[in-house]
């Protein structure tokens, strides 16, 4: 099954931003080089260490949310230092999502003369990202 892409959503707690227009996650792993005179060959080895997350979401900038958050929102959990859930995936039911503890690392509103303005917010995971299945 294929997901079009704007049915992925990166939500602040339970509220999705407005305007959203791409989201993005960005899942690493450090390694440590660990060969040795022993090596196969002398080809380098290597073990896994560190992993880490980032998640991301761009849209158009919109000051008025109803029941969702706005980019403004957002900066107030930056100015505090909020620690919140982050969840990046699909809201329909039967979907998968990865979920984590975060903070909000940037925040960029934007706005040439001739265009609409926009947002860019970029969220640094803390911890474990836990996947999940989008209940009834």
């Amino acid at each position: 099954m294929k997901i079009p892409g704007y049915k992925i959503v990166l939500q602040f707690d339970t509220k999705t931003i407005v305007g959203y227009k791409s989201a993005d996650m960005d899942m690493t792993q450090d390694f440590a080089e660990a060969t040795t005179g022993e090596s196969t060959d002398l080809f380098k080895e290597y073990v896994p260490l560190f992993k880490g997350a980032k998640f991301s979401v761009a849209g158009l900038y919109d000051p008025t949310a109803g029941s969702n958050s706005t980019a403004d929102d957002v900066i107030t959990l930056l100015i505090a230092g909020t620690k919140f859930t982050a969840k990046y995936g699909n809201t329909e039911v039967g979907s998968k999502y990865y979920s984590a503890d975060a903070y909000v690392a940037d925040v960029k509103i934007s706005g040439a003369h001739d265009d609409l303005s926009s947002y860019t917010i970029d969220v640094q995971v803390t911890g474990v990202v836990t996947p999940g299945t989008v209940e009834a």
